[in-house]
């Protein structure tokens, strides 16, 4: 994915998984030179306290994870990187020169640290807000991502000039099939299954279901009444 190396890389993402992802390909990417080496901030304090978890937990990542953590590789630390735990750490990130990257919360940015980097970031054509993550309808994310050129945050109406991009590869939940095969290994009998994720796709996967498992299956309407 290119993106303007001169100006800011904003990042929203999750505290829990994406983070941690994304700082595995960073560490790979700077640590090993295949990027220029530039500052990075993680300003979110739930993602840096999830990071510490997952490093507690080292022994149960993949072979290839744990083959380079042998050879010595700090998956979740590379050169340039600060980690911004308080808010006046958060605020320094403003004061030091572009290029840089920061990763803040929250991943849809609905709320968080991220609102306060947004505000400075959009307005600005030389930078880039880097979506990651799945924006639901309604959230800040989804207005930008759908190209929205005038969002407000806290009561301000921000211009956005920065780029917006975004990389879908990083899906954390199953697809179609899977969720497929998933229901097909429940123990019968089934009485209902209500497919509430995935907005235009769940009335497909509700009659795929239907049609390929003989289960009854149906997406809830907002505001309706379910016994079950």
């Amino acid at each position: 994915r290119t993106v303007k190396s001169h100006g800011t890389v904003l990042i929203p993402s999750f505290a829990v998984e994406r983070t941690q992802e994304v700082l595995f390909e960073l560490n790979d990417l700077i640590g090993n030179g295949k990027v220029p080496r530039i500052p990075v901030f993680l300003d979110s304090p739930l993602a840096i306290r999830a990071t510490e978890v997952y490093k507690k937990y080292a022994h149960f990542f993949n072979t290839e994870a744990r083959g380079l953590m042998s050879a010595g590789d700090d998956l979740f630390n590379f050169p340039g990187l600060t980690i911004t735990q308080s808010v006046d750490e958060s605020r320094k990130i403003n004061h030091v020169p572009s290029p840089k990257i920061i990763i803040a919360g929250s991943g849809m940015m609905n709320g968080g640290r991220i609102l306060h980097h947004a505000k400075r970031v959009l307005p600005d054509p030389n930078s880039t807000l880097l979506i990651i993550a799945y924006q639901a309808k309604g959230t800040l994310g989804r207005m930008l991502l759908e190209g929205a050129k005038l969002v407000t945050i806290h009561g301000e109406r921000i211009p956005v000039r920065a780029s917006v991009e975004c990389i879908h590869g990083y899906s954390a939940h199953a697809d179609q099939p899977h969720l497929l095969d998933w229901v097909d290994h429940i123990a019968r009998p089934i009485q209902q299954v209500f497919c509430v994720h995935g907005e235009s796709g769940a009335p497909a996967l509700a009659q795929l279901i239907n049609d390929q498992l003989g289960i009854m299956a149906q997406v809830p309407e907002y505001g309706k009444l379910y016994i079950l």
